[in-house]
């Protein structure tokens, strides 16, 4: 038997330094051999990451705590902000309202009730997630999710963060050099040998052949290992998700004191949507769209409108950095000895921060399943790609969910919601949830990655028009539910009480009180 001994990963940025925390803190212990996991980053200095990714879900906090890595490193490393919710504005508009939330806090009580089916059954109601949940009234308020910095406190809304790309990278990669022992390799690969085992070593500039047991292809979009040296290809998913392109650019506040908004901002646009990410010195900000709808000087004066609105002083550029994709995944993401993690492995936009989190999945199952000796490499890839492939394809439905329930009459928005390109599976829900609330048996696979309740917080954000006259008849908890929607009247009053502002806590966190 061959022990794996080496992970080599080619290619830094999120994805790369991220799998290399995860693999070295999880496998940090000598094996009966006397050996360690030897985990190598081969990351070039002329290659520079996309950097867009800068919001997070819920769970990087487990993740940066596997890797070590404190959250006040963050504040005060990485510009981080707290992250509660994101807010989709015109994506559906009924009447005087034009956006919702989805908070990252479940509703009220759910632990005991699900009270979404007699929201529905009480027209005199409001917002779902405002109505269910105290987070939306948090965002709205630019409250904190906590008292302090303090992590041990008696309460806490469910939090991600909002961080700088490249300064996020930073942390992690000193970290993973300094306190994690992974090897940083500066150089360019020119050259990867095959064998039938898969990757028989890469070919770099300065270092010569560099060999492991298992490589991670985290070469972003140009795939060097999975596609290029490998040949696995892609499963087209742009047939669904019409998004086909991407500008960005960052932009300062109006003034040092502004508010920090505690939620992705998702504001929808002729041929795509806008997202507006703030961190503690400015907010990043990208205009996703589709070409086939809108043409770039088109797409570029819908960007450019929308920055001026928010700061009207700044002097913006002509043009802006854009990133062109293509939506899709791998059809196998373990080939062989290779995994791939990040870009290389697949694109959707980054709505609902999906693309950190399928890179957070990806690094902790490989952490977790990384096998023992390469024999049993086949199964343990085997169960990977069909995790990963789940995964992929119900965050491609989650996404779609989104379109779908649009009432815009642009050209892109009517094509979203032809029948044709709504996946199978969705439009059997839809057409059930018409006559019945969503329920969390509606999602029983284990690589779900967005619960029932995520689904919720779309659906009766977007529209709440459920016949129940069928299922009325299993409904019986009428006094509880009203008493938990009372609760979080309750409770939205008593934390706009007591919580700080966001930026007044991330101020305390950067001791500037």
């Amino acid at each position: 038997m061959t022990p794996v001994n080496s992970v080599v990963i080619v290619g830094g940025g999120t994805a790369g330094w991220l799998t290399a925390g995860l693999l070295a803190a999880t496998h940090s212990k000598q094996g009966s051999t006397g050996a360690r996991l030897s985990v190598k980053v081969i990351e070039s200095d002329s290659i520079h990451p996309i950097g867009v990714g800068e919001g997070t879900w819920p769970t990087m906090r487990s993740t940066l705590a596997k890797i070590g890595i404190e959250e006040a490193a963050l504040v005060q490393q990485a510009s981080a902000t707290f992250k509660q919710a994101s807010k989709f504005v015109h994506w559906h508009t009924e009447g005087q309202r034009t956006g919702y939330y989805h908070p990252f806090s479940a509703p009220q009580g759910s632990a005991s009730v699900d009270i979404t089916p007699y929201w529905l059954h009480n027209d005199s109601l409001n917002e779902y997630a405002s109505d269910v949940c105290f987070q939306p009234s948090l965002c709205e308020q630019g409250l904190a999710p906590k008292l302090k910095a303090d992590s041990k406190q008696s309460f806490s809304a469910n939090y991600g963060y909002h961080l700088d790309a490249g300064k996020f990278i930073n942390v992690i990669r000193e970290h993973c050099k300094k306190v994690l022992g992974v090897e940083h390799i500066i150089d360019d690969v020119t050259d990867v040998a095959t064998d039938d085992a898969g990757i028989k070593h890469v070919v770099t500039k300065n270092n010569d052949h560099i060999r492991g047991d298992i490589f991670v292809d985290c070469t972003g979009f140009s795939a060097r290992l999975i596609e290029k040296a490998l040949d696995v290809p892609m499963e087209d998913a742009s047939s669904v998700l019409f998004s086909d392109s991407a500008l960005v650019h960052q932009i300062a506040y109006s003034d040092e004191h502004q508010p920090i908004a505690c939620h992705t901002l998702s504001t929808a646009q002729e041929a795509g949507w806008i997202w507006d990410i703030g961190l503690q010195n400015r907010r990043g900000t990208g205009y996703v769209y589709s070409s086939e709808f809108q043409s770039d000087d088109e797409a570029t004066q819908t960007f450019m409108a929308y920055l001026k609105s928010i700061n009207p002083n700044e002097e913006l550029p002509s043009t802006f950095r854009k990133i062109n994709y293509k939506t899709g995944y791998r059809k196998r993401f373990w080939e062989k000895n290779c995994v791939a993690i990040g870009l290389s492995s697949g694109f959707l936009e980054p709505l609902e921060a999906s693309s950190l989190m399928l890179i957070e999945q990806s690094a902790i199952q490989l952490a977790e399943q990384l096998p023992a000796y390469t024999q049993v490499m086949p199964h343990v890839a085997s169960r990977f790609n069909r995790a990963l492939t789940n995964k992929w394809q119900s965050t491609i439905e989650f996404l779609k969910l989104h379109y779908v329930l649009s009432n815009r009459n642009e050209d892109f928005w009517l094509a979203n919601r032809s029948p044709q390109s709504i996946p199978q599976r969705l439009a059997s829900l839809l057409e059930e949830w018409q006559y019945r609330p969503i329920l969390d048996s509606d999602f029983t696979d284990t690589d779900e990655v967005f619960s029932a309740q995520s689904y919720r917080y779309i659906l009766y954000g977007m529209s709440h028009k459920t016949n129940l006259s069928q299922y009325v008849r299993s409904m019986s908890e009428y006094e509880g539910a009203d008493k938990q929607l009372q609760l979080n009247k309750a409770l939205i009053a008593q934390l706009k009480a007591r919580l700080p502002s966001h930026r007044g806590l991330i101020d305390t966190m950067l001791n500037k009180h």
